[in-house]
């Protein structure tokens, strides 16, 4: 499966890495806090924020899923880019209920006209770009770690308490809501947003599907428990791909849950972990990592495609 490397994106560690939906656009994000919209087909820079302009400190960066908009983030500050004018639309601050509350997760929904911003303190801020509206509340006990729209009006928040939601947005009650044991570390929906995969610390990780709330298949493992970092459905078909907390990308079979096979990605550094995953309909799916290294992998060869 391993078609290797593909291309060295650049000498510094990355802290965070997304590809677009659509595919065409892939961001990273430098622990220097540089920012950079490469094309994920030949990997040269679409856009790039200056460094005098950027944000002191960036943590967060994601791309809306269609590529337009770029919104980044330090500890309590967002500042929202237009990628393909290359220019700042405007920058807010966001605040918790605890003084020393920061920023822990940041979404947009796709039309690029919500904003959500999980704070450290279990807050949720809920913005709306275009009339500026803000409404917060204080669902979760512990930061906030994951936020996803599954439309523009409804969202999914995940948190190191271990609560797992779905709302509408600028609502404070829940449509759904679930509590697992140990904090929530992976939160992944298919492009379909048909089926989210949700994994604990230790060794509660299943796939729910919108067919029903006790419809869910729990994935199955010979190890006492695993921890998963990362996690993608391959587009149109029953896999789905997880990255451990080392170098380990594992395929599972999303009707039964069973695993197909664990392969070890290349690494310059022992520490280093998957980011980003994205599959395309040749068949392939493209890793990045925290080494800045982007890995081809040949899905065919598991005979599910």
């Amino acid at each position: 499966m391993q078609q290797g490397v593909i291309s060295d994106l650049n000498e510094r560690q990355l802290l965070n890495a997304q590809f677009a939906k659509q595919g065409g656009l892939l961001m990273t994000l430098d622990f220097d806090g540089q920012v950079v919209v490469l094309n994920a087909n030949d990997f040269s820079i679409e856009f790039q924020i200056a460094k005098k302009e950027q944000l002191e400190n960036t943590r967060l960066a994601r791309l809306s899923s269609d590529g337009t908009i770029l919104i980044v983030a330090n500890e309590n500050e967002v500042a929202i880019w237009s990628v393909v004018g290359k220019a700042l639309i405007g920058k807010t601050n966001f605040a918790g209920l605890q003084t020393l509350a920061t920023i822990s997760s940041i979404a947009i929904s796709d039309d690029n006209d919500k904003l959500i911003v999980g704070m450290s303190d279990g807050v949720i801020n809920m913005a709306t770009i275009s009339t500026r509206l803000n409404n917060r509340f204080k669902p979760h006990t512990r930061p906030v770690t994951h936020i996803m729209f599954t439309d523009n009006d409804h969202y999914w928040s995940a948190s190191q308490d271990g609560l797992l939601a779905h709302r509408v947005f600028a609502s404070p009650e829940p449509l759904t809501e679930q509590e697992f044991s140990h904090r929530i570390t992976t939160l992944a929906m298919d492009e379909q947003k048909e089926r989210l995969f949700v994994s604990d610390a230790l060794k509660t990780q299943f796939i729910k599907s919108k067919k029903g709330e006790n419809a869910h298949v729990q994935l199955k493992y010979m190890a006492r428990f695993m921890v998963f970092r990362q996690a993608y459905f391959i587009n149109y078909a029953n896999i789905l791909a997880t990255s451990s907390s080392k170098n380990h990308l594992t395929f599972w079979d999303t009707v039964t849950g069973e695993e197909l096979g664990t392969w070890t990605s290349e690494v310059q550094t022992p520490s280093a972990t998957i980011l980003a995953m994205h599959s395309n309909d040749k068949g392939e799916l493209l890793t990045v990592n925290s080494d800045a290294m982007v890995e081809k992998w040949d899905l065919t060869q598991l005979n599910k495609l």
